[in-house]
């Protein structure tokens, strides 16, 4: 799990990042920047290690927390930046997704979980802390958007699983699973591909 720590680090920085811009949007200050940014970076990871039974990974390594505080003052200092550059934060906000997902279904097969407790902590990982933000900022949930999300994170996670199964290591079934997501999510968007909702 050591090799991975990067990645954890990278993806938390991402979602702080996209968790404090959606607090500026929302005129929040930097306490409410703060807390979202907390929220969409370690949310996920938060419910996992509670369903799993680990202890919660970032009250033993406070490094995520500097690294949220950090990502809260960069947007609180350079929101200006950050507004006219919407492509960064949905290529953060991507990149995060698919780190965490490879954090969290590593983490539960690592733990001895089957793959499909693996599959599901890689998905709630990847995407319970955008929910989780949506609900305390009021903006529009994922969860009623359109756009491919939840079905990205779930099929990333498969292929990390599929590819776990096969003697490599580990770093190669983390770097197809990122650049998998970024297929499926900017395909997804550029296609206007979405799921079927029910008819009223």
């Amino acid at each position: 799990m050591n090799e991975f720590i990067y990645f954890d680090y990278l993806g938390t920085f991402a979602f702080a990042v996209t968790g404090a811009s959606v607090g500026g949007k929302s005129k929040l200050d930097l306490f409410g920047m703060l807390f979202l940014a907390f929220l969409t970076a370690v949310g996920g990871g938060t419910v996992r290690d509670l369903i799993i039974d680990e202890p919660v990974f970032w009250t033993q390594n406070t490094t995520y927390l500097y690294i949220i505080i950090f990502s809260t003052l960069s947007i609180f200092f350079m929101r200006k930046f950050y507004e006219r550059q919407s492509s960064l934060l949905l290529f953060l906000d991507t990149l995060g997704l698919g780190f965490f997902v490879v954090i969290g279904t590593q983490k539960t097969l690592l733990l001895g979980f089957n793959n499909e407790t693996s599959l599901l902590m890689g998905v709630i990982t990847a995407v319970l802390g955008g929910i989780l933000r949506s609900a305390f900022s009021g903006e529009l949930s994922i969860l009623y958007q359109k756009e491919l999300y939840a079905t990205v994170a779930a099929i990333s996670s498969l292929v990390f699983i599929l590819m776990s199964d096969v003697d490599l290591e580990p770093i190669y079934p983390a770097i197809t699973v990122i650049v998998t997501t970024f297929i499926l999510r900017y395909g997804a968007i550029k296609l206007g591909l979405k799921l079927p909702t029910m008819k009223e």
